[in-house]
């Protein structure tokens, strides 16, 4: 198994994200087919209520580990628990990490100009889709 700290994350809710204030929080690998990840995080108790009915379902996480500076990870499984502790919240996800097509960047950029993104509106627009790992629909 290899585990690695999780620095920040991002639960997916529609075309949007809730930014979850991390406390701290492991991600570990147990090497072993489907739902092979587990994440476990502490966060803020104001986010009990939001997360109440996502619970026992599947979600969309996005997740840096180690340093900000590394591209987030996207992260698809399900929401099994969610438990008072001393200072917040204890969340727990069972799932996989979802590999992204290795001409990502490449692919975006492409969409983007064809949705007629030019100059400083392209540049923000690639950089806000390429922390979100926005999932691109491609014609094969």
């Amino acid at each position: 198994m290899k585990s690695f700290k999780i620095v920040d994350i991002k639960m997916q809710h529609e075309n949007n994200y809730i930014i979850l204030d991390l406390m701290d929080g492991i991600i570990i690998n147990k090497e072993a087919g489907k739902d092979s990840w587990i994440v476990e995080v502490a966060i803020s108790e104001d986010f009990k209520d939001i997360l109440q009915d996502f619970l026992n379902t599947e979600v969309t996480l996005l997740i840096r580990i180690t340093r900000t500076s590394n591209q987030p990870a996207l992260f698809e499984g399900k929401f099994l628990e969610m438990n008072s502790i001393t200072k917040g919240i204890s969340l727990l996800f069972v799932g996989d990490i979802i590999q992204q097509d290795p001409n990502y960047a490449e692919n975006l950029l492409e969409k983007l100009m064809n949705e007629n993104y030019e100059g400083d509106a392209l540049l923000n627009e690639f950089k806000a889709r390429m922390d979100s790992k926005e999932d691109i629909k491609t014609s094969d």
